[in-house]
């Protein structure tokens, strides 16, 4: 899992899979989707019940370099509910694409990844439908990653760091760092 660009609980849901360029070699495809519920589970620090909603396409392919690229497509909603008030959130994501540009092997056992997201990645809504935040549009960011000796193994990846290298679109959460998440979470929960 090389890409951390969208928040955390939607990066867990769509792991992004290979790229689909000319030169590279396919080696793995999935499709999943499901529903799960989490009773005893916590955001931005308040106990909540979430419930997640999905559909994710993944795609890896081995470039020419030796270096797997991933793709993904995904949709999905994850509503939070607080068990104390009954307050509800939910994050919904459409469109949700991204793909390895590029796999650059830097020399020092580190490689540079260049990935791009498109579409919706967070739409929070209250429950009567009401729009609380939404980031929308493209980013691309370049991704320094040790790959610890093991080109095609990416369990033992550390990311070292991530660069914006560049964003089209509204993108308010991703401008506050993802404090806004929080801010925006926290009032509708309390």
């Amino acid at each position: 899992m090389r890409t951390g660009v969208v928040i955390g609980i939607v990066a867990a849901i769509c792991v992004a899979a290979g790229a689909p360029t000319a030169s590279a070699q396919l080696v793995d495809r999935s499709h999943d989707r499901g529903t799960l519920t989490i009773p005893d589970d916590q955001v931005c620090g308040i106990d909540v019940t979430t419930t997640v909603t999905f559909v994710d396409n993944e795609l890896e392919r081995i470039a020419q370099s030796g270096f797997p690229l991933f793709q993904g497509t995904g949709r999905g909603v994850v509503t939070w509910t607080n068990p104390v008030n009954g307050k509800s959130i939910s994050l919904s994501f459409a469109g949700l694409s991204f793909k390895d540009l590029t796999a650059i092997d830097n020399g020092d056992g580190t490689i540079t990844v260049t990935t791009q997201t498109t579409g919706v990645p967070e739409i929070l809504t209250t429950p009567d439908g009401a729009i609380v935040n939404m980031d929308v549009g493209r980013i691309v960011t370049a991704t320094v990653i040790d790959y610890n000796g093991t080109p095609t193994n990416v369990d033992d990846d550390i990311n070292l760091s991530q660069t914006l290298l560049s964003q089209s679109g509204p993108h308010p959460d991703l401008d506050s760092d993802f404090t806004l998440f929080c801010e925006n979470v926290t009032a509708a929960l309390t």
